[in-house]
């Protein structure tokens, strides 16, 4: 009997124990939790301190609290301290290299908080986190005028809107009497001028400008942000001035420049005497050792604000605020049926070619004769070829004008909607476009491989395509804005000023959502 209660008090000592164990740790476990929800609280007060000293401004630095504690006595019980980082890579912690304890600026990519939270038992939680911060132009557009991954040729062409060339070089030949109605932007690559050139705007290049032909024209300035200039052909006309981080050379080069020769090297080859103003006064003012080209926009920020829309078989054309009618895949493949859709007034119409006989050219999209009678949107499925046929007249509803009437939105997808950037095709992926009809309604043509032949195209309203671009040889394409709502709520024709996608005079500064967070 002795031997049983002793063995039954071992036992029970031992539950004892492991309950007291248990406790214990639970105790701890929820001190820690604790702790961490506590560090976590910290982190939310200093987001409310810089959210709330954000004005139509900018930041008020005197608001913010860059350090805090929780009042004593309260709880949770935490510190924090705000930092702050103007490196374009996200960093991972409040110590990394290039955070610093400043107060965020303009130039600010990063703000990294760092929390500590403290529990019941004396605990402590520690989480660095990592918030995007922005300030910029207010206006986020959902695209601009002529996205070029690759080329971009208008030859014998009018092409009216700001020009954007995202990659690679641009050469322009226009030829006499047509021109780029707009601002040229050449954002990674330089310019080479092989014929006539026309420009109505000013021209902003990354790398070098070369004339290699005369006639060129700009009516405003012309700057090299990184490269040289060579003016070393007849009959220049420039408006405004020419800036070159590199070196300005006009050997056997002659013309009017109305504003001055800028540049942060040196004049080489010049002739003062083959330079005039437009109204023949000389000389053209010469500043050598100027400070480097600095543009606002600068060319990345245009860079970013035209970047690749992804536009796939997932992406929503409708929502409650803006219904669509769908006509399913398989229901309209012919042009009659086309033109039933396209020709009756109702509600927004997206229209699914998936499934639709493909021959040769690939899917036809050819509308015909039609009165567009309300906003209609044709999707091209990404794994068929597009060949789009504007044939005839494709006129617009009666009392409408081109700036208000309905829209024509023809979409061969993207196959790939997670990389950011068009696709990587083929000459045989390169989809074909035959443009030899009248069309008086705003248009989109988006194209994620680009056009594979070349054509004479007068059209107004939107040219968005991939890799390989577009070449017109002949024509008159007037950019207009266009809108599909929720997912294309405005495509501008300029990058800057009113309308535009960039309108440095509108900013915003904002705190975004959570990037990244670590425990430590």
């Amino acid at each position: 009997m002795v031997v049983v209660m002793l063995v039954g008090f071992v036992i029970a000592a031992s539950v004892a124990a492991s309950v007291l164990v248990t406790i214990t740790a639970n105790a701890g476990n929820s001190s820690t939790t604790q702790a961490f929800i506590a560090a976590e609280s910290g982190r939310d007060v200093a987001v409310g301190s810089l959210r709330s000293a954000i004005a139509p401004t900018g930041l008020d630095c005197a608001a913010v609290a860059m350090t805090g504690a929780s009042a004593p006595g309260s709880a949770p019980v935490y510190t924090y301290t705000i930092r702050s980082s103007e490196q374009a890579d996200r960093p991972s912690a409040w110590d990394d290299a290039g955070v610093t304890a400043t107060c965020p600026t303009d130039a600010t990519k990063w703000v990294v908080i760092s929390s500590t939270g403290t529990g019941p038992d004396g605990t402590e939680s520690n989480i660095d986190a990592v918030y995007p911060w922005y300030h910029g132009p207010a206006t986020t557009p959902s695209g601009t005028v002529a996205f070029f991954e690759g080329q971009f040729k208008a030859t014998k062409s009018t092409y009216a809107g700001d020009l954007v060339i995202r990659q690679g070089p641009y050469e322009c030949n226009n030829s006499a009497g047509d021109a780029i109605i707009g601002d040229l932007w050449v954002l990674r690559g330089s310019m080479t001028v092989t014929g006539p050139c026309i420009v109505t705007g000013s021209v902003y290049v990354r790398d070098t400008i070369d004339l290699k032909n005369n006639e060129f024209t700009a009516g405003g300035d012309v700057i090299s942000v990184e490269g040289s200039i060579k003016l070393t052909a007849d009959d220049t006309s420039i408006g405004g001035d020419v800036y070159a981080a590199g070196n300005i050379d006009t050997k056997n080069g002659d013309g009017e420049v109305d504003g001055s020769f800028r540049t942060h090297l040196a004049m080489v080859n010049h002739n003062p005497a083959n330079w005039t103003k437009s109204d023949g006064t000389t000389p053209v003012p010469v500043l050598e050792g100027e400070p480097v080209p600095v543009i606002a926009p600068t060319l990345e920020q245009v860079f970013e604000a035209t970047k690749w829309i992804e536009l796939t078989s997932s992406t929503a054309w409708s929502s409650a605020a803006a219904p669509v009618e769908v006509f399913p895949a398989g229901t309209v493949c012919t042009t009659a049926q086309l033109q039933g859709v396209m020709g009756v007034a109702g509600a927004r119409a997206v229209v699914d070619l998936t499934g639709c006989p493909a021959g040769g050219n690939g899917i036809p999209v050819a509308p015909g004769n039609v009165t567009l009678q309300r906003d209609v949107l044709v999707l091209v499925p990404a794994n068929q070829k597009m060949n789009l046929q504007i044939t005839g007249t494709i006129s617009r509803a009666t009392g409408t004008t081109l700036e208000n009437g309905p829209q024509l939105f023809i979409v061969h997808l993207d196959p790939d909607g997670s990389d950011g950037r068009p696709p990587t095709c083929g000459s045989s992926q390169l989809d074909k476009f035959t443009a030899s009809g009248t069309n008086n309604v705003r248009t989109l043509i988006y194209s994620a491989c680009g056009i594979g032949s070349t054509m004479s195209l007068t059209m107004s309203g939107q040219l968005y395509m991939g890799s390989d671009g577009l070449h017109l040889n002949g024509g008159t394409f007037t950019c207009k804005p266009m809108s599909w709502e929720p997912t294309l709520p405005k495509i501008s024709c300029g990058v800057k000023g009113e309308g535009g996608i960039y309108d440095p005079t509108v900013t915003v500064t904002r705190l975004d959502n959570l990037a990244f967070q670590t425990e430590r």
